[in-house]
């Protein structure tokens, strides 16, 4: 059984990557966009790092949404994989 943390980490990278594809943009278009490295789009995208809510954040802005729109998302996604 995954840790719940292995969890969050996996949900969180799925919706990063899809919410960035469906804008489609490249991770260095949207780490100009939010204010962050490309290194932090793609640790963050391939679930070698939870983002902080602060990055959240600022990648929500560069995605043109809101940061509770994301962790709805991502909150959906645990239970989707949690029905699996």
């Amino acid at each position: 059984m995954k840790k719940p943390a292995d969890l969050l980490v996996k949900a969180t990278a799925v919706v990063l990557r899809r919410l960035r594809e469906h804008a489609e943009i490249s991770q260095e278009e949207l780490a100009a966009r939010a204010g962050l490295s490309r290194s932090m789009i793609d640790k963050s995208e391939r679930r070698k790092r939870l983002p902080s809510l602060d990055v959240v954040m600022k990648i929500a802005s560069g995605l043109e949404t809101e940061a509770s729109e994301i962790v709805r998302l991502i909150e959906q996604e645990l239970n989707d994989s949690a029905a699996d």
